[in-house]
């Protein structure tokens, strides 16, 4: 079998062409939403620094009218937050609780095991001696 190197060329170059070729498309698809997307925007196609007065009253006015159309809340009055612990984040706490006692006992433990001193905190005045 003859090695053939015109046909592997043909296939690389198709290859690389069909990618190219979806590149492209990809682009042009990109570039034709960008432009649907500033159709009526012309502060985004703007390439000063400082907006126009009319790129700003174009804004102004778009903005006004998002606003109008966004749906209204169902009650007059702003909600509140409530943020309340669920059952869960409750019972994950006292567990975490529970482990940082449990820590700190065995962590005691270990100290008079090994007769070290519980280290004084800088915060906290030193124990007075009861003698």
């Amino acid at each position: 079998m003859a090695f053939d190197v015109n046909r592997w060329m043909k296939y690389a170059r198709a290859r690389i062409d069909s990618s190219v070729g979806e590149g492209n498309r990809s682009l042009d698809r990109l570039e034709a939403e960008r432009e649907a997307d500033v159709a009526d925007k012309p502060w985004l196609r703007s390439e000063t620094d400082a907006p126009t007065l009319d790129e700003a009253r174009a804004r102004i006015e778009w903005e006004a009218e998002r606003q109008r159309q966004a749906p209204t809340p169902p009650s007059s009055a702003p909600a509140e937050p409530t943020v309340e612990p669920t059952a869960e984040q409750a019972a994950t706490r006292l567990e975490l609780e529970a482990r940082q006692r449990e820590s700190a006992d065995r962590l005691d433990r270990i100290r008079k095991e090994l007769g070290i001193a519980e280290p004084t905190d800088p915060a906290k005045p030193p124990p007075s001696d009861p003698a």
